[in-house]
């Protein structure tokens, strides 16, 4: 029973040349994941709430990928055009180019697909530049719902105090929340983060008491202010 429940959780996609990719496309029919802290042979990731994305992000922007960059030694390098920024320092103004691992193994993006317009990209701020890899999020902008737009424009940073719990072991009652948990559960342990009400129209935030519970995002109510980049640029980072 746990080994099934395990492969519900754990998902790769077999291309032609004999690895899983994560392409935007991929993430269409796939759950999103996060890499483990200590991959093997493979890049293994695990599923996350899109509140835990933005909030465990140095930087989430909307972007087109429009072309391949100056690859550095260890990093494949592309250039972007970031039409919204949704989360940054005060200091990054604007975002020309991104990084990820060449290296497979360690969970390198690498563009497969035409369509790589209108992409919600995540990842860390290093040496001035933003880096991610195949489990970080990258995901098309136009395919979230209202709730979810808002969330990443607004509403995420909020339950960023907060944190969303996944029950994985679904065989099982969940364990009950602390004080600054959400227990985020799907029927059948089948996860998916753009399916079910807590993904797509929900998010976890502190109540006026201090415990933190699923607050449904309201969008009629709230018009956050857009963030478009500015004509500075982010020095690239040379490694």
């Amino acid at each position: 029973m746990m080994l099934t429940a395990l492969h519900k959780l754990w998902h790769t996609s077999a291309q032609t040349d004999g690895g899983p990719t994560m392409n935007p496309s991929f993430l269409l029919a796939f759950p999103l994941l996060l890499a483990l802290s200590t991959p093997c042979s493979a890049c293994m990731c695990k599923i996350l709430h899109p509140q835990t994305f933005y909030c465990m992000s140095d930087i989430v922007a909307v972007a087109d990928i429009i072309g391949q960059g100056r690859d550095t030694f260890l990093k494949r390098n592309y250039r972007v055009r970031v039409t919204e920024i949704l989360k940054a320092p005060e200091e990054v103004t604007k975002i020309d180019r991104v990084y990820t691992p060449k290296n497979w193994d360690r969970c390198g993006y690498e563009v497969r697909t035409t369509e790589q317009s209108q992409l919600l990209m995540a990842g860390y701020l290093r040496k001035g530049s933003l880096h991610f890899t195949r489990c970080h999020l990258i995901y098309f902008w136009n395919r979230l719902t209202r709730e979810q737009k808002l969330g990443f424009r607004a509403g995420y940073e909020r339950g960023c105090k907060c944190t969303v719990q996944p029950c994985l072991f679904c065989w099982r009652d969940c364990p009950q929340p602390d004080v600054t948990d959400c227990v985020w559960q799907q029927r059948g342990c089948d996860y998916q983060i753009w399916e079910g009400n807590h993904s797509l129209y929900s998010m976890c935030a502190p109540t006026p008491s201090g415990q933190c519970e699923w607050t449904r995002i309201n969008v009629s109510t709230y018009q956050p202010q857009i963030t478009t980049p500015e004509t500075t640029t982010m020095t690239p980072s040379v490694e």
